[in-house]
């Protein structure tokens, strides 16, 4: 079942739309249009969807670069976060995937246009996510 994200970026540069295109879809979503994503891809069919490397992760960058705009003056115009979809992980069912360290996640080739966002940056930035305490 679907998860999409629409937002809008109040002057966004290409670089940054592009950088965060190629993020999401690194992560294995599909993207829409300018500013719209959507996990997973139309095509595929897991019978459950990776929240842990492929959600989560993603939401976070969005997070993370929403607070960036702010520092630069600009903002997170709007946003929406559309879930209808049910996730986990069972060891003994054999089902979902656990959360991972970056160099395990499973990631997919971003399209041509939206190579900003470097393979090993994305793993640097998930695997630095630490517990604060």
């Amino acid at each position: 079942m679907p998860i999409t994200v629409t937002f809008d970026i109040v002057r966004p540069t290409s670089l940054e739309l592009n950088r965060i295109r190629s993020a999401f879809e690194r992560l294995g979503w599909e993207h829409l249009g300018n500013t719209a994503y959507r996990y997973p891809q139309l095509h595929q069919h897991n019978a459950v969807e990776d929240w842990f490397n492929h959600v989560v992760p993603a939401l976070m960058l969005l997070r993370a670069f929403a607070v960036h705009l702010l520092a630069d003056g600009r903002s997170l115009d709007k946003f929406s976060i559309d879930v209808q979809t049910s996730t986990g992980y069972d060891p003994v069912t054999a089902v979902g995937t656990p959360p991972l360290a970056a160099d395990d996640v499973s990631y997919s080739l971003p399209s041509a246009a939206a190579r900003q966002f470097g393979l090993r940056n994305l793993m640097d930035w998930i695997d630095g996510i630490e517990w604060p305490y």
